[in-house]
């Protein structure tokens, strides 16, 4: 357990140290009940925003105010359950990218004694850094932004990224596109370019292209799908 806490911790102060660790001990079992309370942490500061933002969607959608409420009624109950379930069966989604990546590997990657066991481990690891990231968005949003001021995704959106810069206009696959282009961003790309240089013994310069690759492919769904 100690040296699983170890590696929690070396994420943040010296990330090789981790991978490496991992390398030769691929845990993820403490990392995942980290994963799991961050991820119950996070759903419960933001449920209200969650909820204004999914009642404006209704509004917009032309639903009349006592179907709203009764849809409101009904999403709470489930919001509220999904908060707690929800994070379980991120498992499901751990195993899916994780069976993906060693597929890749295969033909990518020349370490015969990468296993999936390893990939797991790391992208489990690596989905801490994603919450550490949201646990920030979420505090921003809790100080600065007015529960009524939520109209779409991407004013949950309060890390300072290209977006408060640029503008997405009236194009909210593009706004939430450079929300995501923050300087949060690039420490987790750079932590997932060590991830794949240490356990995949990839030359750095690929190791940087094939974390952008994924960076990309993990934002990918919330940009298509932004409204």
């Amino acid at each position: 357990m100690k040296e699983s806490l170890q590696n929690i911790g070396d994420l943040i102060a010296e990330p090789s140290a981790a991978f490496a660790r991992l390398k030769s001990q691929p845990r993820s079992g403490i990392a995942f009940i980290v994963f799991y309370l961050f991820v119950v942490l996070i759903g419960w500061a933001v449920l209200p925003y969650s909820e204004t933002l999914t009642t404006a969607q209704l509004v917009e959608g032309g639903l009349q105010p006592e179907q709203i409420e009764a849809a409101g009624n009904i999403g709470q109950i489930f919001k509220s359950i999904g908060i707690f379930i929800g994070p379980i069966f991120a498992i499901l989604g751990f195993i899916i990218i994780s069976a993906l990546l060693r597929l890749a590997a295969r033909f990518l990657v020349v370490d015969d004694t990468l296993r999936f066991r390893h990939i797991y481990a790391v992208v489990v690891h690596i989905s801490l850094i994603g919450c550490v990231i949201q646990l920030v968005n979420a505090a921003l949003l809790l100080v600065f932004r007015d529960i009524e001021g939520i109209k779409s995704a991407v004013d949950l959106k309060m890390i300072p990224g290209l977006h408060l810069l640029l503008g997405g206009g009236a194009n909210p696959k593009l706004a939430m596109l450079l929300s995501h282009i923050n300087p949060l961003s690039l420490w987790l790309i750079a932590v997932m370019a060590i991830a794949i240089t240490v356990v995949a013994n990839m030359e750095k310069s690929k190791a940087r292209a094939a974390a952008v690759v994924l960076w990309v492919l993990s934002i990918l769904p919330e940009v298509v799908f932004a409204t």
